[in-house]
């Protein structure tokens, strides 16, 4: 019986953060954003990504991105399809 009880425990899938589904709030896809905008603090981009993003509103594609903008404040991103 010992011998099919380790198999059973063999058998079942780890459980770990890399393969549980995480819902809305994910706190996998938080660290990793935080972490992201740190490293880009850290190496001084703050300036230039704040540049790259004012160009883009003001640019051909500003509408859409101030649209997109729009529908994530809402909260309701299923508006988008609309």
């Amino acid at each position: 019986m010992k011998n099919n009880e380790t198999k059973k425990k063999t058998d079942e899938p780890k459980k770990n953060a890399e393969n549980q589904i995480e819902g809305e709030g994910s706190y996998t896809a938080t660290r990793r954003y935080n972490e992201g905008v740190e490293q880009s603090v850290r190496a001084g981009k703050s300036d230039t990504l704040a540049e790259e993003a004012k160009r883009a509103l003001e640019g051909k594609d500003g509408a859409d991105l101030k649209q997109a903008e729009k529908i994530g404040k809402s909260g309701n991103p299923q508006s988008a399809q609309k």
